[in-house]
């Protein structure tokens, strides 16, 4: 999603998850943000005439796009030609928390094979995120011009809604932080081998996970590395973080912004 005379060098990193207020130090350039109608927020660099791309990113269980404005508001700074959507999650239980009412994409069962959740709630939740796609593509010229992201289960939702388009073209990329591919055995049977688009083999993904995670372990992300490719995906890269939990750090937010530039 680069744009034509984008700086090529390295973005000076922003701001670990739990240090928005260095992000916004170093996001000197102007970003105006707005609401939509479900909710999601639109955050864009001001004195952009058009954007060249968009980023649809999903927040986690519990948490709201207004949990990720500030990270969005530096990503804008840094990445001036490109728009973010943040949607907002529907109001479920989570079987996890004992049936409490919270944001969620999906339900949860538990902490174990993340990759076997059923997910209940995802196909319903996926249709919130193809009609922010549509309408993103709608701005910036095409899905081809759009990465689905997300941390944690809203990275879920973005490999989740990314495998499962039944139009081409595919999303430029799919950015998956602390996440993994929920209810693995759906998604592999909607794909067989001679029903997979060949663009899928191409598709951009980036897996971000921390070493330390208690909440999605490391084994997680490389199995769903792993599904990914035995999917004949080519284009799969994770990046392991040691020392990280469930969060993200600036290391992880340096190698996001430079495959954002070359998606």
């Amino acid at each position: 999603l680069a744009a034509v005379g984008a700086p090529s060098a390295a973005a000076v990193a922003a701001a670990g998850r739990r240090g928005p207020s260095l992000a916004l130090a170093r996001a000197r350039r102007a970003v105006s943000t707005l609401q939509g109608p479900s909710g999601e927020l639109l955050v864009h660099a001001e004195g952009q005439s058009r954007a060249a791309g968009s980023v649809v990113f999903g927040h986690g269980l519990g948490d709201s796009p207004a949990g990720w404005h500030w990270q969005a508001a530096s990503w804008s700074h840094e990445l001036p030609w490109l728009r973010f959507a943040l949607p907002n999650a529907p109001m479920q239980p989570v079987t996890l928390n004992g049936g409490m009412l919270m944001p969620a994409w999906y339900d949860v069962h538990g902490l174990g094979d993340r990759l076997q959740e059923p997910a209940g709630g995802a196909e319903s939740s996926r249709e919130i995120w193809i009609d922010l796609l549509e309408a993103e593509a709608s701005q910036v010229g095409g899905r081809d011009r759009v990465v689905l992201g997300g941390f944690s289960q809203g990275g879920a939702m973005a490999l989740y809604t990314a495998l499962q388009l039944n139009m081409l073209p595919l999303v430029a990329g799919v950015l998956c932080m602390s996440g993994y591919l929920p209810n693995h055995a759906a998604v592999a049977a909607a794909l067989p081998p001679g029903r997979r688009p060949l663009a899928l083999a191409e598709l951009p993904v980036l897996l971000c996970h921390g070493k330390s995670d208690p909440m999605v372990s490391i084994d997680s992300a490389r199995r769903t590395r792993d599904a990914l490719e035995e999917l004949g995906m080519r284009n799969v890269v994770l990046r392991e973080y040691d020392n990280m939990g469930h969060e993200v750090c600036e290391d992880e937010l340096d190698d996001v912004v430079e495959w954002l530039r070359a998606t």
